[in-house]
């Protein structure tokens, strides 16, 4: 009987050890991870989709603007604030100018004036390589 408690308590020591030590490298290693102090906006990494591709020049029917703001590792920056270059025969409701926890900020856009307009995206100090390609026909 004292063989066995002494095996059970030997046993118990060594496992509350090895569950001590996980524990600690766990926070060490993955804890500091979630916990980013720096983020870099990606101007390659990020996107802008228009939905749909056109739309009738009513001054009713819109042109969705999603853009997505991603960091280096292809990572929703939230909290930013998106600037898409403006024009004056275009009506623009700001759906979400600021991103999401998803880097996600979403524009619509209206106009009576048919044509292609092409707007410039900027992040911050940032200017994306893609523009927003709108269309409206008559």
């Amino acid at each position: 009987m004292q063989k066995f408690l002494l095996s059970a308590i030997l046993f118990f020591l060594v496992l509350i050890t090895f569950a001590l030590f996980f524990f600690f490298y766990e926070t060490q290693y993955f804890g500091s991870r979630a916990s980013m102090t720096i983020v870099d906006i990606s101007a390659e990494n990020s996107y802008v989709f228009t939905n749909p591709l056109k739309a009738q020049a009513n001054g009713k029917d819109k042109i969705r603007v999603t853009i997505f703001v991603l960091n280096g590792q292809g990572l929703g920056v939230p909290s930013k604030k998106v600037i898409v270059g403006a024009d004056p025969r275009l009506v623009v409701s700001n759906v979400q100018d600021t991103t999401d926890t998803t880097g996600k900020a979403i524009f619509e856009y209206s106009t009576t004036v048919p044509g292609e307009y092409y707007l410039d995206v900027g992040i911050d100090e940032i200017k994306l390589p893609q523009k927003a390609r709108l269309s409206f026909y008559q």
